[in-house]
């Protein structure tokens, strides 16, 4: 079974990082008898829950699995509901199931990438139809290998406006264990940002799929916000998206609240290579009443910070 390494899981899970590029059990747990989500190709996921109804314009399922071939991930939620489709609300939403594990885990499968784009561009006909898109996990759970995150919640909130649809990501109650660096994982985090709705379907391939040729998809992060306990960050920017980590780019405005702590963090979890790149970046910074505060850019994997690199590799 393959592991994340701790700096893996860093570099793709932890928002203390998000503007530098957005957190198993089987169903037999639930003692329930599952439901059999057949649209989904067998290749890519297989998805179990109870449908409590779903309609054209709804769906509402309970005790969801979905579980990536070969040991990749697996998902489970108490609950799940979506509004706001104009068709194959059921569909939509086991695309954003695996799309929620896919972000997790940082699993890419190309065969999930035409039916994530197929179901992406149902959503994007929703919201150029006047919809306004709304998905809701309840205590949900992801694995990999050693790695466990539980929420109390998650949320993802999409309306269309012209060409541009506008986008609320929420998480709360996160927790982490299985990586030697669980203290420099958020328990909560809140994101808003906007991209050409067009690219809605580019960006769901993306994110699970895997394709020769990567899309390229535009992202303005209007406000960001990661916590845990006393530290806290903030910030804006623009993101090009790939759904590689390599090929990503970023730049923006970054702020830390607290950031001796979160140094003090890093070095506790043995994480030296992250503490000498947030000491370094604190030397650099600009200095805000308890806030430190910088402009940042992601580039071919390399994070600079007021126009210094940061070792993070």
């Amino acid at each position: 079974m393959k592991h994340l390494s701790t700096h893996s899981l860093l570099r793709r899970h932890s928002l203390w990082q998000m503007t530098a590029s957005v957190l198993g059990f089987t169903a037999a747990l639930w003692g329930a008898a599952p439901a059999f989500a057949a649209s989904v190709p067998a290749g890519c996921a297989t998805i179990h829950h109870e449908n409590a109804g779903s309609g054209e314009d709804h769906a509402a399922f309970s005790h969801i699995t979905v579980t990536f071939p070969g040991d990749s991930g697996t998902l489970t939620a108490a609950g799940q509901t979506l509004t706001g489709t104009t068709g194959s609300a059921g569909d939509v939403a086991d695309a954003s199931s695996v799309l929620l594990l896919a972000a997790l885990t940082g699993h890419h499968n190309a065969a999930c990438s035409q039916w994530l784009e197929t179901e992406g561009k149902v959503a994007q006909a929703s919201l150029a139809a006047g919809h306004a898109l709304k998905l809701a996990w309840t205590s949900a759970t992801v694995k990999r290998g050693a790695l466990h995150v539980s929420m109390a919640g998650a949320g993802l909130a999409i309306s269309g406006t012209g060409s541009n649809a506008t986008a609320a990501l929420t998480f709360s109650g996160v927790a982490t264990s299985g990586t030697s660096a669980t203290s420099l994982i958020p328990s909560s985090a809140q994101a808003s940002f906007s991209l050409p709705t067009n690219e809605l379907a580019s960006l769901m391939a993306a994110t699970a799929g895997k394709s020769t040729q990567l899309p390229a998809v535009h992202v303005t992060i209007q406000s960001l916000s990661a916590k845990r306990d006393t530290v806290e960050l903030s910030g804006n920017g623009r993101a090009t998206l790939t759904g590689e980590h390599e090929s990503a780019s970023a730049s923006g405005h970054l702020e830390i609240r607290d950031i001796g702590t979160l140094i003090q963090k890093a070095q506790q979890d043995s994480q030296t290579k992250i503490a000498a790149a947030l000491v370094l970046a604190r030397i650099v910074s600009h200095k805000s009443g308890d806030s430190n505060t910088w402009d940042t850019n992601w580039e071919g994997g390399i994070l600079t910070v007021n126009g210094v690199p940061l070792p993070l590799r």
